[in-house]
Parts: C-alpha cells; sequence; structure tokens
C-alpha cells in the first residue's frame, strides 16, 4: 500500500485499500495484545531518538512481563478462624421481625382511602371503555353517586386529620 493512500479518504478509496488497511490494523493491534504496550502508528517517529514511536531502541524480551501484576490480598485469602465461624454462623441466621398490618387500625379512614383512590381511577377508566365502545351504556345515576361517595371520603379524611400536634413537634416548622 502507498503511502500517499494512507492520508486518502477511506471513501475514496477503492474497497482492496480499504480490507488490506483494515487487515494491518487488526495484526497490529494482535501485536499490542500479545506484547503489552502500544505500537503508535508505523509513520509516527519519536522526536526525541527519531526512531520509528513505539519501537524499543534494544530489543525487548517478549517471554517476561513488562509490569508485574501485584493482587490485593482480601478476607478470603486465608483461612478463617472458629470464632470468627461462629460469629458468622449466628449472624446468617437472622429472623426479621414480623411485618405490621397491612391495613390502617381504623377500617373507615381505610375505606375512605379506597374511596378516594378508586373513584378516579373507575371514572377515567369508563370514560376510555366509553370512546372506545360505542355500545357501552354507563346508568345516569352512577356518576352523581360516584361524586357524592369521593366528596364523603374526602371530608371523612379532613374530619380525621389530628387537631394537635404532636408533643414532640415544638417548632414552628421550615424556616427560611
Amino acid at each position: 500500500m502507498a503511502s500517499s493512500n494512507r492520508d486518502a479518504d477511506p471513501d475514496d478509496l477503492p474497497d482492496a485499500d480499504v480490507d488490506a488497511r483494515w487487515t494491518d490494523i487488526v495484526a497490529r493491534l494482535g501485536d499490542v495484545e500479545q506484547s503489552g504496550r502500544d505500537l503508535g502508528r508505523p509513520e509516527e517517529t519519536d522526536r526525541r531518538t527519531g526512531s520509528e514511536a513505539g519501537t524499543d531502541p534494544e530489543p525487548a524480551d517478549d517471554d517476561a512481563p513488562s509490569t508485574p501484576v501485584a493482587r490485593a490480598a482480601g478476607p478470603r485469602d486465608w483461612p478463617a478462624s472458629p470464632e470468627v465461624e461462629a460469629l458468622e454462623e449466628t449472624e446468617s441466621h437472622f429472623v426479621p421481625p414480623d411485618p405490621g398490618p397491612i391495613t390502617h387500625r381504623d377500617p373507615l379512614l381505610t375505606l375512605a382511602w379506597t374511596v378516594v383512590v378508586a373513584v378516579p381511577v373507575l371514572t377515567v377508566l369508563s370514560v376510555v371503555l366509553r370512546a372506545m365502545l360505542a355500545q357501552l351504556v354507563v346508568p345516569g345515576w352512577l356518576g352523581p353517586a360516584a361524586g357524592g361517595a369521593f366528596v364523603a371520603a374526602v371530608a371523612v379524611l379532613v374530619w380525621r386529620m389530628p387537631a394537635r400536634r404532636d408533643p414532640e413537634d415544638d417548632g414552628p416548622g421550615a424556616v427560611v
């Protein structure tokens, strides 16, 4: 391959030249992987020595590693003592405490929250289904009944809100 083709745009080169360049690149990358050093581009020269970049002035021994590999010692590199094994045995049998009840203590609040969430979801669902299915008929009394249930549930939630502050809460809130 001519050196003038190396600087040419790859789109202007014939396919054979592009394939030859790729083969050359892959061959050079294989050499880098085996030797563990960067070979650089062959046309580059080192400014200090005048030799090609990536080449050593003296031949290097390929069998010797360029840098020794140091591995940090970890806790699994030596056997554990009987005390450590006993401690791991006691810690590995953790039994979590029983969770509290899922529902709230007050069934009226649970019902109010269920209605406050369910009414808007069912309203949106009925509007979407009515738009998709023209033959779907929703009774006329269902809308006002759902609206009344929603207002009643919100009223229950507001009525059950705590009227006093907690004894531990003596601050005025966020102070800016």
